[in-house]
């Protein structure tokens, strides 16, 4: 939705934060490469997302873990790389970033590493798999840029009902905090009694002599293959993308002529609604991840029969703000660099380091003056929760209790994550002018 915003209204929001901001610009006209870099650890490593447990492999090749670069080009070769990776958090991204960007000659400011968020993950300290990341990734980024070609640009969204939910509302019919959703009395989830952000966005860029590259954004903690179900630690203890990997595999399998890239949005507060109560064998594929993969992506395809060609013309640009956010106690305060990448007037990319809240996101893109804007969430950095305002309510509730860990683990002062939305929609009001 485009929203204008007024240059003392951008002003004051800049004031109000504190913003340091750098901006680069380029001319009109773009092209499309794609690239990919399986980084799945042959040998066992130590995992991340639960808790600290050794990997045993994968049980399917939809579980791969994948670096994934989308490079996209104007016509005066300016290009800007949205890459995305398999990993709970974009660990080391400031490494990663410069290494692509040594390799490339791409601007670290043109390059945003956001990671799926998946919790069944390498640990970003096991040395074995660190060796070979950085490297592996450039090179994904080198083929992305090697494989451009002129696009089409298509774009569209659809909404994904009972797929995601909040789980925990904070103040609901006079009642605080609690599980957010209803069932049936046998364990069927019936749907969130707080609406989440269930709406799948998708780019398709249709390229003449290759196959097209499509892009999605969704709000969900991929959490599926992990610590949603029941198979125990067996089951924990194996690598996955997630249901992401699947969703992945499976629109590429019934739409051969695409290559598909998945980026996590504000998925803070939103967990995977359940889909089975039964027992499983934890040495079979989980019904829930393939599942939830295959019911994603079958609204994906559904929504990418409809999509509307745009004109994005150009120019390819990108800008940096460093936010501001201070502790709980008010005392102390740290710098998050916060970034965003456009092509022309039509697309947008807004990543930041935390782990925003859904309704965070919600604003984002409903004020952003860009026709469609991902919001990608552990971009760049691997910073903590920031909650809504309103979840910090009730600080008697958040001591020792297990169902509010994203206020008690959050670092921040209340209200940063409202100063973090409206930071992000003063730059992109800035790209857009």
């Amino acid at each position: 939705m485009k929203k204008a915003i007024s240059l003392l209204l951008f002003l004051v929001m800049l004031l109000g934060i504190g913003a340091m901001i750098s901006v680069s610009a380029a001319d009109n006209g773009i092209k499309v490469g794609f690239g990919q870099y399986d980084f799945t650890p042959a040998d066992p490593v130590n995992m991340t997302g639960i808790s600290p447990r050794n990997s045993v492999g994968t049980l399917t090749p939809e579980d791969r873990l994948m670096a994934t670069v989308v490079a996209i080009s104007d016509a005066d070769g300016n290009i800007a790389l949205i890459c995305t990776v398999d990993m709970l958090k974009a660990y080391g991204a400031t490494t990663t970033r410069q290494v692509i960007s040594k390799a490339t000659g791409v601007p670290v400011s043109n390059i945003h590493i956001s990671a799926t968020h998946t919790h069944s993950a390498p640990s970003p300290t096991e040395s074995g798999f660190a060796d070979s990341f950085n490297d592996g990734f450039a090179a994904a980024a080198k083929q992305a840029i090697a494989d451009m070609s002129p696009v089409t640009t298509k774009i569209g969204s659809v909404d994904v009902p009972l797929l995601n939910h909040v789980r925990h509302y904070w103040r609901q019919a006079g009642i605080v905090n609690g599980n957010n959703f209803t069932t049936d009395g046998a364990g069927k989830c019936l749907g969130s009694i707080v609406k989440s952000d269930s709406e799948l966005q998708i780019i398709r860029f249709v390229r003449e002599d290759k196959k097209d590259v499509v892009m999605l954004n969704w709000q969900i903690h991929p959490t599926s293959a992990s610590c949603l179900t029941d198979y125990g630690r067996a089951h924990k203890q194996y690598l996955s993308a997630d249901f992401i990997g699947y969703t992945r595999r499976y629109i590429e399998a019934q739409d051969n002529d695409t290559l598909v890239a998945y980026y996590s949005g504000a998925s803070g507060n939103l967990t995977p609604h359940q889909l089975y109560a039964t027992m499983r064998d934890p040495e079979n594929v989980p019904e829930d991840t393939t599942v939830f993969g295959q019911r994603l992506a079958e609204y994906a395809l559904t929504a990418m029969k409809t999509l509307k060609t745009v004109n994005v013309s150009g120019p390819v640009k990108s800008i940096e703000l460093l936010h501001k956010a201070p502790d709980k106690s008010m005392t102390a305060i740290s710098g998050a660099e916060l970034g965003a990448i456009c092509i022309g007037d039509a697309l947008a990319f807004a990543g930041h380091s935390y782990e925003m809240f859904s309704e965070h996101g919600q604003y984002v893109k409903e004020n952003s003056p860009f026709e469609m804007t991902f919001v990608l969430t552990n971009c760049n950095g691997d910073r903590k929760y920031i909650p809504t305002i309103y979840a910090f309510d009730y600080p008697e509730l958040f001591k020792n209790n297990p169902i509010a860990y994203e206020v008690s683990s959050c670092l921040y002062a209340q209200g940063t994550g409202e100063d973090l939305a409206n930071s992000m929609v003063a730059m992109l009001n800035v790209l857009y002018k």
